[in-house]
């Protein structure tokens, strides 16, 4: 409870903490790496006056310009997007044992031990307890301007993030995609984070101290060990 209450406390900091950002994307896991983000605004050529609108989904999200090519390229092309200071993968590439993602575009993502990337996402299982939940987050926009969230949103979005954490797992991104355009990824399980762990023995204790293995290898789990490592610093890419 203790952990899932500092995670929470967490978003709702960099939530507030969002007007100084805006929407910026990059193409690839070594573009994130080498930090070549580059403005959403840009991509439009300022050919729409619709700023950038995130839409989000049973917790996948969407990025929309009102711009057709624009779109079409953050939907199919982009690895990530940085969103005021909260960063979105592109599940579509996304592969963990030759097996897709259960998300159909983007999910919340942390930066992982420097030039990593830790995604969460649904397991196949959860999809179905989430069904006709909807979240419409038109009213935020970003075209070279600051982020605005209001209160009333920024509780709202407090709530996601927690009901996210508790029902989804870590998966690790470390390279660039393959021949197929495929990039592979790591489920964080228990074998993972032994490994991980395996030096640290009373983090290991404590990550182990769950029994219930599907509240253990959560991120509601996983993330806390990792920010107490110091692999995961922020929430925010800064």
């Amino acid at each position: 409870m203790k952990k899932n209450v500092l995670v929470l406390a967490w978003f709702c900091c960099l939530t507030l903490m969002a007007q100084a950002g805006v929407a910026k994307y990059c193409m690839s896991y070594s573009d994130f790496v080498n930090g070549n983000w580059k403005s959403v605004d840009e991509l439009t050529h300022g050919q729409t006056c619709q700023a950038c609108q995130m839409k989000s989904y049973n917790h996948h999200f969407y990025f929309r310009t009102g711009n057709k090519e624009a779109d079409k390229k953050l939907k199919k092309e982009a690895f990530a997007v940085m969103y005021g200071d909260q960063l979105f993968v592109n599940c579509r590439n996304l592969r963990n044992d030759g097996v897709c993602l259960d998300v159909t575009g983007y999910t919340q993502a942390v930066r992982f031990d420097k030039d990593k990337v830790c995604v969460m996402a649904y397991k196949i299982d959860d999809v179905s307890l989430l069904l006709g939940l909807g979240l419409d987050i038109a009213s935020i926009f970003v075209d070279n301007k600051a982020v605005s969230i209001g209160l009333d949103l920024a509780a709202t979005s407090c709530y996601i993030g927690n009901d996210f954490l508790s029902k989804t797992v870590c998966y690790l991104v470390d390279s660039d995609a393959n021949m197929k355009g495929k990039i592979p990824v790591t489920r964080m399980n228990d074998q993972y984070m032994e490994n991980l762990l395996n030096n640290d023995a009373p983090m290991l204790e404590k990550y182990k101290a769950i029994d219930n293995k599907r509240d253990r290898q959560s991120a509601a789990n996983v993330i806390p060990i990792l920010m107490e490592k110091g692999l995961v610093t922020s929430f925010a890419m800064k």
